[in-house]
């Protein structure tokens, strides 16, 4: 029953959405706070501008952030309804993200890591766009643009940049020269707008600092969080059950659906090692790594043959994400 409303095409979902990010963030605009932030992590060079002008209002940052999450979810339909790598037009994507971020009440509040999202989208979007393009020399240049625009906000975005390579080349593979000078020069533009401003202002110690600070703060929040842990255990089992159903599928999806998978594939691979290596990534991480878990997730719900399974999947992670409101 509710994985059936869930996944319905119905116009419904367009206010249905903002009720549930309403529904879930209920805590944030009743008590709001602001992220415990690490010295330097609200610092980044365009962040640091926003941070500045909410600093005074938590309720603002809070608000923020349920705006950003309603973009984000309709950012990510139109992903699948114009690439149609899921093959059925459905809203269960949106939702599915929805839910997957009303689990971690920390994030509820304004993070630059939901402006690394949406430039990630954008990024992930100009890589699918170049399938079958004989050229698409400014999508090559406009990916590696969002990348470096959106490091500006969350610096370990920067680290996703192989995927322009990668991805043009899954996508298209043509591998003219241009298709991997271009993004490099895309992502070098506004890094170099930013250097100059510091550098003519003679403040290139606090630009090296920053990056620094982004890198080797140790901010593990594993240790001693059960309930997170919990949280996230369940996501890892539902994600590799749809992993293993993906691959059963594999030979059955269009090409251009394969290779769509495997960038989503590229973008979680990237998350995991950054979270395991660099000692000052944390749980904002999830928010990245929501976007490929949110298609797999609803491809395993939508397709699977047994329809209990899913209903009960979905009651059981409504569940802990309700019983994460009161934890955290």
């Amino acid at each position: 029953m509710i994985l059936r409303i869930l996944k319905t095409n119905q116009a419904y979902h367009f206010i249905l959405i903002p009720l549930m990010i309403a529904g879930l963030w209920f805590r944030s605009y009743i008590h709001p706070d602001f992220f415990p932030f690490f010295e330097g992590e609200n610092d980044m060079f365009l962040y640091q501008l926003i941070n500045r002008a909410l600093a005074n209002s938590a309720l603002a940052n809070n608000l923020l952030s349920m705006v950003f999450v309603v973009v984000l979810a309709f950012f990510i339909l139109k992903l699948n309804t114009e690439y149609a790598f899921i093959r059925v037009r459905t809203f269960l994507p949106s939702n599915i993200f929805v839910l997957i971020l009303g689990g971690l009440l920390p994030l509820h509040t304004l993070h630059p890591v939901y402006f690394a999202l949406l430039f990630l989208l954008l990024c992930v979007d100009r890589i699918f766009k170049s399938y079958e393009l004989e050229k698409f020399h400014s999508s090559a240049f406009e990916a590696g643009f969002f990348i470096g625009l959106g490091s500006l906000f969350y610096f370990h975005l920067i680290f996703f940049f192989p995927i322009t390579w990668i991805g043009f080349l899954l996508i298209n593979k043509r591998t003219q020269w241009r298709n991997f000078i271009l993004p490099v020069l895309g992502l070098a533009v506004p890094w170099l707008f930013t250097w100059s401003y510091y550098f003519l202002t003679d403040q290139i110690p606090v630009f090296v600092d920053t990056i620094v600070l982004n890198f080797d703060t140790d901010n593990r929040f594993f240790s001693g969080n059960r309930p997170l842990q919990i949280y996230l255990a369940y996501l890892m089992f539902i994600s590799l059950l749809g992993s293993f159903f993906l691959l059963n599928q594999y030979d059955e999806k269009k090409i251009s659906t394969r290779k769509n998978f495997q960038v989503f594939f590229l973008i979680m691979l990237t998350a995991v090692i950054l979270l395991l290596f660099v000692p000052a990534v944390s749980q904002e991480i999830v928010i990245i790594m929501s976007l490929p878990l949110t298609y797999l997730i609803s491809n395993y719900l939508i397709f699977m043959k047994r329809k209990v399974w899913g209903n009960l999947f979905v009651y059981l992670f409504i569940a802990l994400i309700i019983y994460m409101q009161f934890v955290q």
